[in-house]
């Protein structure tokens, strides 16, 4: 619900996600449009030098050869954000250049980009979908490109709608048929030439209860000796979403995932034909390891200049060292029946993709299995479509379970027991373990809940209903650790300058949108990404859940005494919930392991310093 306030911004009715109550909150009246630019993701791109300067070699190899063949180089850019791609064309050399770009508060800074770089007589920038561009006279295009350069793959490739972009450029705004070029790459036919030319997709099979714990449940929990929870089957044996689950596979503790195979190249896109939209693939191969096959591991690589000499990579780190990269990650699928392989069996991994998603599966050969049996995942058990990927992870977490079943133990025969929260497995404890109510119980945990803390909602709900109940858990410590990441601050990081270009204008852009559309603190999965804590973790913030909520913000202050070198990048930040002396943590555990079932805050200090 809103109501326009004039010039001075829009009311926006919101729930406010720590009280649960609904109130008034005055935006910015272009506050979507300033999110949209602040998470689009354009600078951690640019932040990759490994990309740029793959990107950069492909395109002088593609310019120089046109003119080594007395022809002119007529690059267009799909997709072209910053405009990095067609300045890197204009130094090296092309005769035309056009860029088009579908995001319009993209496009226009991309044109002061180019304006700053003195190239805007030589890039041409198009506010249009490449889709929507026109060829002739007086058009976006004068004449049909020779050259295309563009960045429009995600995690799975073709998320981003590549194979449409590169159908309809193939057919209708590049010079003739680009296949031709690869056929007469010696003669002088025209053909045109892709940057890059093609990608690779590879499968590595996995056996990993860590993985498959994000997207599978536990089929039983055990609560005492005489009972268990055991969930119906629809929903321990249900394949989960056809959603992607992408994330650092690199950062997965190594001792958490076993490989069952080699690299199997499943897919191949030659970007300079046309690219079929419905493919199936059935590669035969042997098993390198005894396991659980329950995991699909995918990644891609781009081979930039048609001969395999330069080549852009997203392999994780246990099959070959690649760059990070936090816009391509690596991808994992879930094998819907996982099943027990021996080294040496003959398996077939089934591999499918249509437009813009790809899904997998594996069976033994000899199995009766048609390709058409594979169909999109879907949720059938309701579970995965109210719970995501890091809920499931916490809720198989049988450290954790084991600590809640020592809290339920507090809780006599003939109390009531109130539980507050969302997707949880503890009323069904607490009802097997014989409580009926004068306590309020929560994990605590909330659908809608962004930060750590905000689940301290449950403490507002239980004044409400419970005011005199005793209550679990009774504390929240919120804590803090100064670190220097590894790579993770560069979502945050303004460019400057790119392989020697000026991005001045897109800085003072995201910053300006951020600081109109983002918290403060951003939420990450820190196991994914590296980096050194700079002190020791310390206590900013303690609040007793048995005192009534407090009617007005609270504030507290503290100092971390740095204890080793390293540069200070921002604070991670994270809730521990005290029950009575046993202590769930959404952030470090006992074992300074970040919780995988958790995502924390981070705070990124605007100058960092050593």
């Amino acid at each position: 619900m809103k109501i326009e306030q004039g010039s001075f911004g829009t009311f926006v009715q919101k729930v406010n996600p720590i009280t649960g109550r609904l109130g008034w909150e005055l935006e910015d009246d272009d506050y979507d449009y300033h999110q949209e630019i602040a998470r689009s993701m354009y600078a951690d791109m640019l932040h990759d030098h490994d990309r740029n300067k793959k990107y950069y070699v492909a395109l002088k190899k593609a310019i120089d050869l046109r003119h080594s063949r007395g022809e002119k180089a007529h690059v267009l850019d799909i997709g072209t954000g910053t405009g990095l791609l067609s300045m890197m064309a204009a130094k090296c050399g092309a005769d035309s250049i056009v860029a088009c770009e579908g995001f319009p508060p993209i496009a226009e800074v991309a044109k002061k980009i180019v304006a700053e770089n003195s190239m805007a007589d030589r890039i041409k920038i198009v506010s249009k979908r490449s889709t929507d561009l026109k060829v002739g006279p007086g058009l976006d295009l004068e004449h049909r490109a020779n050259i295309l350069v563009t960045e429009v793959f995600d995690t799975e490739l073709i998320g981003e709608g590549a194979v449409e972009t590169y159908n309809h450029a193939n057919e209708h705004l590049l010079e003739h048929e680009a296949q031709k070029f690869r056929l007469n790459l010696l003669t002088n036919q025209e053909g045109s030439i892709l940057v890059p030319w093609s990608s690779d997709v590879y499968a590595v099979l996995l056996d990993s209860k860590m993985l498959s714990s994000f997207n599978r449940i536990e089929s039983s929990f055990r609560v005492n000796d005489d009972s268990s929870i055991v969930l119906p089957q629809e929903m321990t044996v249900c394949p989960g979403n056809a959603g992607v689950h992408d994330l650092q596979v690199s950062e997965v503790p190594r001792d958490g995932i076993k490989l069952l195979s080699e690299p199997l190249k499943v897919f191949k896109f030659d970007f300079f034909k046309p690219i079929c939209s419905d493919e199936t693939t059935m590669t035969t191969f042997r098993a390198t390891a005894d396991g659980q096959a329950n995991v699909v591991c995918v990644y891609w690589t781009l081979d930039m200049d048609q001969n395999g000499q330069t080549v852009v990579s997203c392999s994780p780190k246990f099959v070959e060292p690649s760059p990070w990269r936090d816009h391509w990650m690596q991808a994992v699928y879930h094998v819907k029946d996982p099943m027990q392989i021996a080294k040496g069996d003959e398996l077939e991994l089934i591999s499918k993709h249509d437009q813009f998603s790809m899904w997998f599966d594996v069976h033994k050969t000899g199995h009766q299995y048609k390709a058409a049996m594979l169909k999109t995942p879907a949720c059938s058990c309701g579970l995965h479509s109210i719970a995501s990927r890091t809920r499931i992870y916490s809720m198989n977490d049988l450290k954790k379970w084991s600590k809640y079943l020592e809290i339920l133990k507090r809780i006599k025969e003939n109390e009531t027991v109130l539980f507050i929260g969302d997707t949880s497995l503890l009323p069904l404890a607490a009802a097997k373990m014989g409580a009926q109510i004068d306590v309020v119980l929560a994990e605590p945990y909330f659908r809608d809940a962004i930060f750590p803390w905000d689940n301290m909602r449950f403490w507002y709900q239980a004044s409400r209903l419970a005011p005199k109940a005793r209550i679990y858990p009774g504390k929240m410590k919120i804590f803090g650790l100064p670190m220097q990441f590894k790579n993770l601050h560069l979502i945050r990081t303004p460019l400057g300058e790119v392989e020697g270009f000026n991005m001045a204008s897109f800085d003072d852009l995201i910053q300006s949108s951020s600081r109109r559309s983002d918290s403060e603190v951003d939420v990450q999965p820190i196991f994914e990404y590296p980096g050194n804590g700079l002190s020791a973790a310390e206590c900013l913030f303690e609040l007793s859940f048995e005192q009534p909520p407090a009617e007005k913000p609270v504030c507290s202050s503290g100092n971390f005494t740095m204890n080793s070198d390293g540069v200070f990048h921002g604070v991670v930040l994270w809730a521990d919930w005290d029950f009575d002396g046993q202590t769930i943590s959404s952030g470090m555990t006992e074992q300074s392991i970040w919780d995988m079932g958790s995502r924390q805050g981070v705070y990124f200090i605007k100058e960092p310093y050593r």
